[in-house]
């Protein structure tokens, strides 16, 4: 069973902020809906969304009027999570300046029907998240609670250790990076170990040519009259 209680604020800042006082006593924000005017919405369209609401038949019209006037509903739809909901929301309510209106039903309830929710956590959306009050933390970092800045504006420094030390030069007298020009060759001067027994260039800057003889002559197959590129298809 649901049980369906409304009341009748004087503007909608005070049921917001009774709304925000249910939740944190544990009712669920979707079991709470502040109704008030809308710009340019008839007291039909009105009368619609209160009974979307759930609110009593008996209230529509009575509600539409004080709505209009500047006045605001709050619908709490209290079922049993927290376990005596409509209690807790009865009490509190209670507690507030609420505008009594005569001749109505603000308080019915309702059978439950199917519910297909489209989430495991309909009920407890954020059961890891600690409640707070209204206003406090809201959009904040967790790096401003901790005082922890979320950019540095310190500049970049290529080494780990403060002051721009490096750990190597404990053992290692060399320097790490070498700014000298890329060399050819890794004895100094420029020279290479492989002149010592080859007397010719390593490398040769000459056309590349298809055959070892002199003028590109290929007497071998030229005699047996074999072909020395074949183009397989």
């Amino acid at each position: 069973m649901t049980t369906i209680i409304t009341r009748l604020y004087a503007d909608e800042k005070s049921a917001n902020a009774a709304a925000d006082r249910l939740w944190r006593e544990r009712i669920p924000r979707r079991a709470l809906q502040v109704v008030a005017a809308e710009s340019g919405e008839s007291k039909s369209d009105l009368k619609e969304r209160l009974k979307s609401a759930k609110v009593h038949s008996s209230a529509l019209t009575a509600y539409a009027d004080k709505i209009a006037s500047g006045n605001a509903v709050l619908v709490a739809r209290t079922t049993y999570k927290p376990l005596g909901a409509a209690k807790i929301a009865r009490e509190m309510m209670a507690k507030d300046a609420t505008i009594s209106v005569p001749k109505i039903t603000n308080e019915y309830f309702e059978a439950d029907g199917p519910d297909h929710a489209p989430s495991i956590l309909k009920g407890h959306p954020r059961f890891l998240t600690l409640a707070s009050a209204a206003g406090e933390g809201h959009g904040d970092p967790v790096s401003k609670s901790l005082g922890l800045p979320l950019l540095s504006a310190r500049k970049s420094r290529d080494s780990a250790w403060r002051g721009g030390g490096y750990a190597s030069k404990a053992f290692w007298p060399m320097k790490l990076v070498s700014k000298n020009r890329k060399s050819s060759s890794a004895m100094r001067g420029g020279g290479y170990m492989s002149r010592v027994f080859w007397p010719m260039p390593l490398l040769s800057r000459s056309k590349r040519r298809l055959s070892v003889i002199r003028g590109g002559d290929h007497p071998m197959s030229r005699s047996l009259g074999w072909a020395t590129v074949t183009d397989r298809n």
